[in-house]
């Protein structure tokens, strides 16, 4: 009947016939010797010890009376339903029965009202004696009330904690210090397709079979107990302060074919008074967001290699354009060099000859056409070389093409020191120092 007892019976048991060795004492005065230690005993007992006998109290200790605020006395003579809640009134008499035909053996738990009506919680256990030569009921109580109300606070709490994390979007689940699983909500059955009705109260890593197929440690047990070989599973593994952040690809789970690649969060679970009672862990889905972020490194990778082959080509079509243009630059050096050297002559040659006016006109109007069309080109020529006359820059292309003095005063018709005053007003125009390799100068111009 209730978690603390004794045995003592009242001055009316001393009338009742006295119990052998195995019987409950009925008063002080009718102890023996022999039997004042069993007295002493149940007076002692740090649990409720009663006798009940056609179902009224013969015995009870002062402890068993207390539990109900009643004093041995009182209870004495009274039925022993007395005490009973209502509510519990048949369940009581039920496993009473049970616990006497042997066929329980654990200890019912139920209410009893107290002399003021208060409720309290009393365990208990029953037994057949011999009483006074006829059968009787021994019973011990436990007041488990403080316990019990400490076990129902810890079921409501456990019940607030499940309410609150229920309903959170990510998937989330909790273990307790032994490794049971005490939280597992709608969102991780969502993405594991695992029932919390199943999951509920296992333990042995249960919990990472749906997400690794195996039996593991998770983040949610990492963050408690570290684990450098588990750690290194997972893509990235950080701890801030008390937290564990984890990513991985996980094969238990499949989206679109490939395994899913889920963001992890887990954290100690303290009481209120801040005590370690647990880990929970908090699991999203980025796969998405992953593969979104591949697919932007994958552009980034390709656009890359886009730019760099759009460089070389770009640098080859600038070596061609260069190489274009050089072309461009012989060929209208080329034909300025014909005309000069090659045409021009024939023409002052004809024009010191004797002629009519009409063929002195025509000699006429051929140069000047000729000079009219190749005149871009010699401007053009002339800019490129700062200030440098036709014939100047015509030696200077040929120094630059790497002849001889002597090559070019043959080509050109002059003599080799004409070449060499040439080579000095070309030097001096464009302020070259003595050090300076005229070849290199010009070389660099084009």
């Amino acid at each position: 009947m209730a978690e603390r007892s004794t045995s003592n019976c009242t001055s009316r048991e001393a009338k009742n016939p006295r119990i052998h060795s195995h019987e409950l004492g009925a008063s002080d005065e009718g102890f023996t010797e022999s039997e004042q230690p069993f007295k002493i005993l149940t007076e002692r007992c740090l649990v409720g010890i009663y006798v009940v006998q056609d179902g009224i109290f013969r015995c009870i200790n002062p402890i068993g009376a207390s539990y109900a605020g009643y004093t041995a006395g009182e209870l004495v003579g009274k039925k022993a339903d007395l005490l009973l809640h209502p509510d519990d009134m048949k369940p009581v008499k039920r496993n009473a029965l049970e616990m006497l035909q042997g066929h329980r053996t654990a200890p019912q738990e139920f209410r009893i009202v107290t002399k003021t009506g208060d409720v309290r919680w009393i365990r208990e256990n029953l037994a057949l004696i011999s009483y006074g030569g006829r059968r009787a009921i021994l019973g011990n109580c436990m007041d488990i009330t403080e316990a019990k109300l400490a076990e129902d606070a810890l079921q409501e709490s456990r019940r607030r904690f499940g309410d609150l994390i229920e309903f959170l979007p990510d998937a989330t689940f909790a273990l307790d210090l032994e490794g049971r699983l005490i939280a597992w909500n709608r969102a991780a059955e969502e993405l594991t397709g695992a029932k919390a009705s199943k999951m509920i109260g296992k333990g042995d890593y249960a919990w990472a079979l749906p997400f690794w197929k195996v039996r593991r440690p998770m983040t949610i047990n990492l963050v408690l107990r570290p684990n450098r070989k588990f750690e290194k599973t997972y893509t990235l593994f950080s701890r801030e302060r008390n937290l564990a952040i984890v990513e991985v690809y996980v094969p238990g789970i499949q989206i679109g074919g490939k395994n899913a690649y889920l963001w992890g969060k887990a954290s100690p679970l303290n009481d209120s008074k801040g005590n370690i009672i647990g880990s929970i862990e908090v699991i999203r889905d980025i796969t998405q967001r992953k593969r979104a972020e591949e697919a932007i490194l994958q552009r980034e990778y390709e656009l890359e290699a886009k730019s760099h082959e759009l460089s070389e080509l770009n640098a080859a079509l600038k070596v061609l354009l260069n190489q274009r243009e050089r072309d461009k630059t012989e060929l209208e050096e080329r034909i300025l060099f014909t005309f000069e050297e090659l045409v021009l002559p024939y023409v002052n040659e004809l024009r010191q000859r004797r002629m009519d006016a009409r063929d002195a006109a025509y000699i006429n109007i051929l140069e000047a056409n000729l000079r009219n069309i190749l005149s871009p080109l010699a401007h053009k020529l002339s800019a490129k070389y700062l200030n440098l006359t036709n014939r100047e820059v015509r030696i200077a292309d040929l120094i630059r093409e790497g002849r001889s003095s002597k090559d070019i005063a043959d080509l050109l018709n002059i003599t080799d020191g004409s070449i060499n005053i040439y080579r000095y007003r070309i030097r001096k125009k464009l302020g070259l120092k003595k050090q300076e390799n005229l070849r290199t100068y010009l070389s660099s111009l084009s």
